[in-house]
């Protein structure tokens, strides 16, 4: 049995805290917030993060709030298509799930509290320190002029603290951060069935985009469906979008897409949300005794929608590896050898795509709405986009994640 520490309380820390625990081990979770709850955008949950899910004996109360999207559809101002991928090109049993994030969070949080796992929050974890083969944690209160003061020692240390993450920063490993012009305003809204099972999208050339998705219910709120708006704006120009209003902005949203019955349910601008993205790259996610998971380790921007799943993955590859190889030095090398190639390639794909949805690019545009339409009717590479969409691919020509059972 090893004494691990896991800090953060997301969707990767969560999931690892049950892996880990469940398999034997003396967790310990450490959250800056003082009472977590249920907040955040719509997200797509993949046939990866739903096998992860599975194992943990959590799917079927997270498939009664989530809904069933088959498919991504995107066109173009003027009608022409731009994506059209869908699952059943890579299996005809997979589909995306349109979820609520509170709900993922609020469903792992209940279960890591009915495992008894212990769970400190209103902890900032602010230094990591390795000594004499220990991993030692140190927390500040909150409180102006506090200081400084020992939170734990560990055998091993798990970040999950999110994009923004000071610890990371502190590690040996070779590491960049870079923040994307790019983010997107979001709102949740009722559901009135407008996008039909799928996740639909309209472009006008790269600056603007309109998404909607079918996210089924909020967290034990089985009365009525929400759908999750998404808008594409530069982060230096959202001071411009607020000064010219909401109606000006409804007005370019109905110019690119037919949607009144979605913007007459957003009345105010403080409906909608900005949220900004960065990319996260690192040589390796160990150090020693400390490993890094889930966006503090790799975060994209969300063009393939990978966040949450990947980090579910994390969670179990983690566990998984400190089953076969319990020395925590080798069982986090393992861990960084293991989720190489399936990180690098969904990094790769993001940074490479997200110029073609977002981006002051004609040209990227163009060439995105010549070449994804027919590339879409092609069955090998309908296929291979279907495999990336679903979370499986490990590599550009081959490769395809194999998931523990």
């Amino acid at each position: 049995m090893l004494r691990i520490a896991i800090v953060g309380g997301g969707t990767a820390g969560a999931a690892s805290a049950l892996f880990l625990a469940r398999a034997g081990h003396q967790v310990t979770l450490f959250e800056r917030v003082a009472q977590p709850t249920a907040v955040g955008a719509g997200i797509l949950l993949q046939p990866t993060g739903m096998h992860v899910l599975a194992a943990l004996g959590l799917l079927d109360t997270i498939l009664e709030h989530g809904a069933r999207n088959d498919r991504l559809f995107g066109t173009t101002a003027g009608g022409r298509t731009v994506l059209d991928v869908r699952y059943r090109h890579h299996d005809p049993r997979s589909f995306g799930l349109g979820l609520h994030r509170g709900a993922l969070f609020s469903v792992l949080w209940q279960a890591v509290q009915a495992t008894g796992i212990a769970v400190r929050s209103a902890t900032d974890i602010t230094r990591i320190q390795q000594s004499g083969g220990k991993t030692l944690l140190f927390s500040r209160d909150p409180a102006p002029g506090s200081i400084e003061a020992p939170a734990g020692e560990f055998d091993c240390a798990v970040i999950a603290d999110g994009t923004r993450s000071q610890l990371r920063a502190a590690l040996a490993i070779p590491q960049k951060v870079t923040p994307y012009p790019w983010g997107a305003l979001w709102a949740l809204v009722p559901d009135d069935g407008l996008t039909q099972g799928g996740l639909r999208q309209w472009f006008r050339h790269a600056h603007q985009m309109l998404g909607l998705m079918p996210t089924g219910f909020a967290y034990r709120q089985m009365e009525r469906p929400i759908l999750s708006l998404f808008w594409s704006l530069r982060a230096d120009r959202l001071q411009h979008w607020q000064e010219q209003g909401l109606e000006t902005w409804k007005k370019s949203v109905l110019e690119l897409a037919p949607v009144a019955t979605v913007l007459q349910h957003i009345q105010s601008p403080e409906q909608l949300t900005f949220a900004r993205y960065a990319d996260v790259q690192m040589r390796h996610w160990h150090d020693a005794r400390v490993v890094c998971i889930g966006d503090c380790a790799h975060a994209t921007s969300p063009q393939l929608g990978q966040g949450a799943n990947l980090a579910l993955v994390d969670a179990m590859t983690l566990a998984t590896c400190f089953a076969e190889a319990p020395v925590v030095e080798q069982a986090l090398a393992l861990y960084s050898q293991r989720r190489r190639a399936h990180l690098r390639y969904y990094q790769g794909a993001s940074k490479l795509l997200t110029p073609f949805f977002q981006s002051d690019s004609r040209i990227a545009s163009t060439l995105r709405d010549i070449a994804l339409g027919p590339l879409c009717s092609m069955p090998v590479a309908r296929q291979q986009m279907a495999m990336t969409l679903s979370g499986s691919k490990t590599g550009w020509l081959f490769g395809k994640l194999r998931q523990p059972k």
